[in-house]
């Protein structure tokens, strides 16, 4: 059976509200507040039929298979809970007052859904050394047949904005989750139903939250009972009590309602927020790090939006999924030279870590796939001091620091570039 995935016009209005709903601070603990530029991290038309459907891989770029290969042990949930976090590829060390910091580059994306997309990543971290985070969206691995299961707040009943999986598509993705998590790319959670409507995820309680998390956990701590017969031989070698952070849909979520929620989850960070390039710093009240994206010239069109791939087609294509050739290539190169001018900005002045957000998208003839692929090869080559590292890093390399040294360096002036 096919997934069942909300309709074209369903979905285009919702991005329309996402679009209405970032024009206005949903707490004033976010600074900046996004503008109706500044369209939130929303799965276009053209991506939700396609989570279950093949991608063309980028041809720089050829499926590899997983370092290691889960093996089928633990206590039959399918999860092997508490996981051993693999060895970091560059220890976390302690800067000394007026040391320079490393340069840390952040590449993360939301859903995680598309396997092609997901090989494709993998191997470009494997082949550069970086390391990415993906953000899960929990009912790619809750087969259509069990959508009853899914009692979203406020929603009926095994609905959604955004589809359930394709039961034989599964087991792959459990594969290579748990290949990802073993060579150090960090999985965390971009919750379940994607509601960014007027009376979405924007609106929630503590206890919709609350909700919304216990059923993403136990989602995933029971795949492979959700998903039986398929994938039984299968194991993870961590459960959910390993997310450290997370990415709300459309970047939406009333603060104060769900920040508890995630520190109870024993969160380190939320990803949800807009912001510029400076140092993160720690959300008020919590411990737990602000990691937002990143306010960037969008290069060639004459405007600035944040550092994530929708956001760049707002600006270069009208949030249009399709586009000409000619219009394909001039929307690569400005992704690309958009990326590498922040990061050229950054290394040049206070040495903020640098924050990408993207989708699994084949948007304007895989123009971001194809720029971020030259992004991450280019600068591994070219700059083999930049750490391309995961959310979850960046927040244990935080933790480590002196505040001192930390609020110097928040204390450097923005790049102006």
């Amino acid at each position: 059976m096919r997934a069942r995935t909300a309709g074209t016009g369903a979905l285009l209005a919702s991005l329309a509200l996402a679009l209405v709903a970032c024009s206005t601070p949903v707490t004033p603990t976010v600074r900046p507040s996004p503008t109706p530029s500044d369209a939130a991290s929303v799965e276009s038309p053209s991506t939700t039929p396609s989570a279950e459907s093949p991608s063309a891989e980028s041809p720089t770029a050829q499926p590899s298979e997983p370092s290691q290969s889960p093996s089928p042990t633990g206590d039959g949930s399918g999860v092997t809970p508490s996981g051993t976090r693999p060895a970091d590829t560059v220890p976390i060390t302690t800067l000394r007052a007026g040391e320079r910091p490393p340069q840390f580059v952040m590449v993360s994306f939301d859903g995680m859904c598309r396997t092609p997309l997901l090989r494709h990543y993998l191997d470009l971290g494997r082949a550069t050394g970086a390391r990415f985070t993906f953000f899960l969206s929990g009912l790619c691995i809750v087969p259509e047949s069990k959508r009853m299961l899914y009692h979203p707040p406020h929603k009926p009943v095994g609905s959604t904005a955004i589809g359930f999986a394709e039961a034989s598509r599964v087991p792959e993705r459990i594969r290579l989750m748990a290949g990802a998590y073993d060579d150090g790319f960090e999985i965390g959670t971009h919750f379940l139903g994607h509601f960014c409507d007027k009376n979405g995820i924007g609106t929630w309680s503590q206890a919709d939250w609350a909700s919304e998390m216990a059923q993403a956990k136990e989602f995933f701590d029971r795949w492979k009972e959700i998903n039986s017969p398929l994938g039984q031989s299968l194991q993870l070698p961590f459960d959910s009590a390993d997310w450290k952070g997370d990415r709300t849909p459309c970047l939406l979520g009333i603060r104060s309602n769900m920040y508890p929620v995630f520190a109870k989850a024993g969160f380190s960070y939320d990803a949800s927020s807009a912001g510029t390039l400076v140092w993160p710093k720690r959300i008020a009240g919590y411990h737990m790090w602000e990691f937002p994206l990143q306010r960037i010239k969008v290069v060639g069109y004459g405007r600035s939006n944040l550092s994530m791939d929708y956001n760049l087609l707002y600006v270069q294509n009208g949030g249009k999924v399709t586009a000409t050739p000619a219009q394909c290539a001039r929307i690569e190169e400005s992704t690309y030279q958009s990326y590498s001018q922040a990061l050229a900005a950054v290394l040049a002045g206070n040495r903020a870590p640098f924050s990408i957000g993207n989708h699994f998208n084949d948007w304007a003839c895989d123009s971001y796939t194809k720029a971020l692929t030259r992004f991450v090869t280019d600068t591994a080559a070219a700059h083999p001091d930049v750490r391309f590292v995961t959310f979850d890093y960046l927040a244990r390399w935080l933790d480590a620091q002196d505040p001192k040294v930390l609020a110097a360096l928040r204390a450097k002036p923005t790049p102006r570039y």
